[in-house]
């Protein structure tokens, strides 16, 4: 007993002596700095020098000097991915997840498959993928093989890289009012985008596009230029409506072609007449004397898609400035006469 006493206090003694040593040494200081720098290697880089290359010269400075804290590392160069321009890219996202190490994390029986292995690590390789979900990065094979050969066949880190191997594929063109394969890894101009958004949002077959580049007034001032979408529907609602009328234009709305975000217009104006829920059914719901009379007059006229219970949408237009003038031009444009057309971009 007096033995493991003595032990015990050497040990004791010993380790405050180490603890002291590391605390005076300089050895420590240099090694955090170190840390410090290879965490923050990415603010390093100035924004004209924020790319892939540099990127993955980050990822590659960690994987030599195999460092311990790759959960912090994976973490943090999350953020940086969209100020690199990397947010999209495959490539990035397998050497990233090309960190974690094999074997290491894999549970090797059923508790540890029950209870959730090596959390820390698995929550972090699920953000990369829910960050490449968000972003609309399609996962291949390789992917999967890299986490399956970090985290094993069935946890939930390669749960969640399977339902997305199966769904994602199945989901790409799912949404039919748009073709991601016109926007997807192109550098589209503000005038495509606006086209995208105009044919994204005009549900008329009928609908035809126009485009009409303004001549410039200022050399120091952009192209100015305005984008519409009008079907011949909205037309013949436009030429039905009484002599003043009063025509509305509000303040620009903002839609999103995918991550692109687009600001447009709509021409509109109260629709005419009363809506059937402001009447009260008189007749009696027993009498089918006349039926086929009443069937055949409600059939005589349907709204279109265009007359909404509460406005009627005229045109569509995205402009390269939201402001009256401009549409005033577009006002111009379509030819619209004897209306009371009310401006309320600059407001």
């Amino acid at each position: 007993m007096l033995q493991f006493a003595t032990w015990k206090d050497t040990v004791v003694r010993r380790i405050i002596t180490s603890a002291r040593h590391y605390a005076s040494s300089p050895f420590p200081r240099q090694q955090t700095e170190g840390l410090i720098h290879v965490e923050k290697q990415f603010e390093a880089h100035p924004p004209a020098e924020r790319n892939k290359e540099n990127f993955l010269a980050a990822i590659l400075i960690f994987k030599e000097r195999k460092g311990r804290s790759y959960v912090d590392f994976i973490n943090s160069s999350l953020k940086y991915m969209k100020e690199y321009g990397v947010h999209k890219d495959i490539e990035v996202y397998k050497a990233l997840l090309d960190i974690f190490p094999k074997g290491k994390l894999i549970p090797t029986n059923q508790w540890q498959k029950v209870f959730m292995h090596y959390p820390l690590q698995q929550n972090c390789c699920v953000k990369v993928l829910d960050e490449m979900e968000w972003h609309g990065v399609h996962p291949d094979k390789e992917v999967h093989d890299i986490v399956v050969n970090a985290f094993g066949e069935w946890n939930f880190a390669s749960r969640k890289i399977k339902r997305m191997l199966y769904w994602m594929p199945k989901l790409r063109y799912s949404n039919k009012y748009i073709d991601r394969r016109q926007i997807e890894n192109k550098k589209l101009s503000p005038e495509q985008l606006a086209g995208l958004a105009l044919k994204m949002m005009s549900r008329d077959p009928g609908s035809t596009y126009h485009f009409c580049k303004l001549p410039k007034r200022n050399p120091v001032v952009e192209d100015e230029w305005i984008a519409w979408s009008q079907s011949i529907l909205q037309q013949n609602l436009l030429s039905r409506l009484p002599e003043n009328t009063d025509i509305f234009i509000d303040t620009s709305e903002l839609v999103y072609v995918m991550e692109h975000p687009v600001k447009y217009v709509v021409l509109k104006c109260r629709t005419q007449g009363g809506s059937l829920a402001d009447f009260k059914e008189e007749r009696d719901p027993l009498n089918f004397a006349s039926w086929y009379k009443e069937w055949s007059e409600s059939r005589e006229y349907q709204n279109s898609i265009h007359e909404q219970p509460h406005e009627t949408i005229l045109a569509i237009a995205c402009l390269s400035t939201s402001n009256n003038a401009t549409a005033a031009k577009w006002i111009d444009l379509l030819k619209i006469e004897k209306m009371n057309v009310r401006l309320r971009l600059d407001k």
